[in-house]
């Protein structure tokens, strides 16, 4: 039975919120627990006063953001250890769904992250190999012949490019999670009005959050009209339009922002399509797919490729929105269908911090 989040009842993925049941602008504090201050009266008289903490949008805005980094930060870091954040943000996603069906997007999320969680994977072990075939070239007896340099720059290039797309894929999964995870959690506790009236409050000053893009690129908590369309199909129980809603917010608002208009990463997503699709020039490549399992590979039916076009481009928004839509779609038929439970199971392995091998 699809499960619906009910804030303030015992629930397995999330505690009670702190602030659930005070209002918007009203206290939060027990009146014992306030402090007595002094000013000038109208009549320039000392008076006594009681200082109340009022409950404001920025601050509850500010709640959810800091739940969000404190989820992600590895050894007190927000940066580096993109495999271990990785993980993290595949189960807080796939927890946003098993607490709330309706959030169909994080489910599919969860599917998709772990699957970035993949290619990372594969980015460092690329890294690690070409690293020591060019070190073991250097050091062996096969450097003093011609063409052992430029068979070194080979392997020092592709450790570049494979360390460069590794860096890049760990910032865009680690700034769309900061970005969207918190509008989840503020709809769940507080529901569509607060979440409508309130949307454009997340965007201010008053509260320092982590957000290492720039903000000519990109400023933090745009209101984008996807966001607001997105939620709003949530709560007419339009979930599978949600889902595209969303995923064209993350796709082309943030990833194609801060990631897809790099020029150096669209240069490499291109020659690996190429090199995937052809076979040229080595085993370096990476199929870019979707599996909607709990693992890098799954069984026909639970796969998706990007594309069988050599020349196909997955940094071009609308190539791939297309193969984004053709994932929400099966996503949405196995959720309906017989194959259910066997998606479920995949995203609890994946909740408690499974997947990625």
């Amino acid at each position: 039975m699809p499960t619906e989040f009910v804030p303030g009842k015992p629930d397995a993925y999330f505690p009670k919120h702190k602030f659930y049941g005070v209002p918007m602008y009203g206290s939060y504090h027990r009146i014992e627990e306030c402090r007595l201050h002094h000013y000038v009266g109208p009549a320039a008289t000392i008076e006594k006063a009681v200082a109340a903490y009022v409950l404001t949008p920025e601050h509850l805005w500010a709640t959810f953001q800091t739940e969000a980094e404190d989820l992600i930060r590895v050894n007190g870091a927000m940066d580096g250890n993109w495999q271990e954040r990785n993980r993290r943000i595949n189960a807080a996603y796939a927890k946003l769904w098993l607490a709330d069906n309706r959030f169909q997007w994080a489910g599919l999320a969860a599917f998709a992250s772990k699957q970035v969680g993949c290619t990372i994977l594969h980015a460092k072990q690329t890294v690690a190999r070409s690293r020591r075939e060019r070190e073991n070239l250097e050091l062996s007896f096969a450097a003093a012949f011609p063409g052992a340099e430029a068979a070194a720059g080979v392997q020092a290039g592709t450790e570049a490019g494979a360390a460069y797309a590794h860096d890049r894929l760990g910032f865009g999964n680690e700034h769309l999670f900061l970005d969207i995870y918190p509008l989840h959690r503020f709809f769940m506790e507080r529901g569509w009005k607060e979440f409508s009236d309130y949307l454009p409050k997340r965007q201010n000053k008053k509260y320092p959050v982590y957000w290492n893009v720039d903000r000519n690129v990109l400023p933090f908590g745009t209101p984008f009209q996807e966001i607001r369309d997105g939620f709003g199909r949530i709560e007419g129980g339009n979930v599978a339009d949600s889902v595209n809603l969303l995923a064209r917010h993350e796709q082309v608002n943030i990833l194609q922002a801060i990631m897809y208009n790099d020029r150096v990463m669209q240069q490499l997503l291109d020659a690996n399509q190429y090199a995937v699709v052809t076979g040229i020039p080595t085993g370096d490549a990476e199929k870019v797919e979707l599996t909607l399992s709990a693992q890098c590979k799954a069984k026909e039916g639970f796969t998706l490729p990007f594309s069988k076009d050599k020349h196909a481009k997955l940094w071009v928004a609308e190539q791939r929105m297309r193969f984004v839509r053709r994932a929400a779609d099966a996503f949405n038929k196995l959720l309906n269908g017989p194959q259910r439970s066997r998606v479920e199971e995949s995203i609890r392995t994946i909740a408690a911090g499974g997947g990625v091998a």
